[in-house]
């Protein structure tokens, strides 16, 4: 019984010292990628939705003005940047609760 678990437990371990070096190898991949291209930036328009709690804790909301994020072309944030097709799919931003 006791053999039984020692085992399960390697394989575990070793899942998930395998999942934690692919994420890694992707990451580094897709930074090396992103360098390569010379920080592939562009500029998307983000809208702001600001949420405040009134005292009948109700939430209202009032529209703000739209700012402009810089976005980097990869799979996942680089340099300081969100990923562009993340900005994309999220083009408004809450602020607030």
């Amino acid at each position: 019984m006791t053999f039984r678990l020692r085992t399960i437990r390697k394989i575990a371990l070793w899942g998930c010292l395998v999942l934690a070096s692919l994420a890694a190898v992707a990451y580094a991949a897709d930074d090396l990628w992103a360098r390569h291209r010379k920080r592939p930036v562009e500029h998307i328009k983000v809208g702001r939705l600001y949420a405040a709690v009134n005292h009948w804790n109700e939430v209202e909301y009032s529209v703000g003005t739209p700012t402009t994020e810089t976005c980097i072309e990869a799979l996942m944030p680089h340099f300081g940047y969100k990923p562009c097709w993340y900005l994309r799919k999220h083009d408004i931003e809450q602020i607030g609760p």
